[in-house]
């Protein structure tokens, strides 16, 4: 890679990321950069194969191979409480979800570690976890118990009516810890940073400043989502003033307390240290 070639750059196909990347599509914010849109999961692969040099990733993707990337400093996704795009949806009490089937999207890997560590840890209970596509089972006449919907979907089948138990799990984990909860960061592999690292630091930085630029005009943000999305403007404007996508010190403190819960549970073998991209 020289530093003139476009760094490759990892967008989450999911409205939530809307303000980071629109400025960049737009031309807003100039930046050395070349965009590749995914979900999480795919973002993840195609980080590890090195095939992305700056990315969002899941921050379970982070947790499991620390080694590899750096995070970017001053950016992250998440929520000081609810999130509205991560929500257990339940035909029952949650505490009758005991050995019942949850459906859990093969898209995403920190919501359902975050799901498991809620109904493990807190709530006591072991449910059974079956991955499935939601939208299409229930499309095809199925019910599952329980099933885990994020992102987009989570927007479209908050009130659906056949599920009147639900959980926001970033209010979850808000009254759980009283922390924000970190869904997503951005990282850069640290081979790409070595290899050209005045082209990642200046991609970063594009990031950085594309964030900037949505945070100073929510109603084109807000507009833009409901165009693109099917909401309104209103539930647009709402949804995103829910989101934070800073990643000051208590976004660090949410995080690593997260890391940590895991390597508890075993779902990781250690709780990595957060290592930042200089830029």
């Amino acid at each position: 890679m020289s530093q003139t070639a476009p760094i490759r750059v990892g967008r989450i196909g999911y409205l939530n990321v809307l303000p980071i990347y629109h400025p960049i599509e737009a031309g807003e914010v100039a930046g050395p950069l070349s965009v590749v849109s995914g979900p999480p999961a795919e973002l993840n692969r195609l980080a590890r194969a090195g095939e992305l040099d700056v990315t969002a990733c899941s921050s379970i993707e982070y947790a499991m191979a620390a080694k590899d990337y750096l995070l970017l400093p001053r950016l992250a996704i998440g929520s000081r409480g609810h999130v509205k795009s991560v929500l257990l949806l339940s035909r029952h009490p949650v505490a009758r979800l005991d050995g019942k089937a949850v459906r859990v999207s093969f898209q995403t890997h920190t919501s359902v570690a975050l799901l498991r560590l809620f109904l493990e840890r807190r709530v006591g209970i072991a449910p059974r976890y079956e991955s499935g596509d939601v939208t299409r089972a229930l499309q095809g006449g199925e019910r599952p118990d329980a099933f885990l919907a994020i992102g987009d979907e989570a927007l479209r089948l908050a009130d659906h009516p056949d599920y009147p138990h639900r959980w926001d799990l970033g209010s979850v984990w808000l009254d759980w810890t009283g922390l924000p909860f970190i869904f997503g960061v951005w990282i850069a592999r640290r081979q790409a940073a070595v290899a050209a690292p005045q082209a990642v630091a200046e991609a970063a930085r594009a990031l950085v400043a594309a964030k900037d630029w949505s945070a100073g005009r929510p109603e084109v943000v807000a507009r833009l989502a409901a165009g693109q999305g099917g909401f309104s403007e209103q539930a647009m404007r709402a949804y995103f003033e829910g989101l934070v996508f800073d990643f000051g010190p208590r976004e660090q403190e949410g995080l690593a307390v997260f890391f940590a819960m895991l390597a508890e549970a075993g779902h990781i073998e250690t709780a990595p240290r957060l290592e930042f991209l200089d830029i």
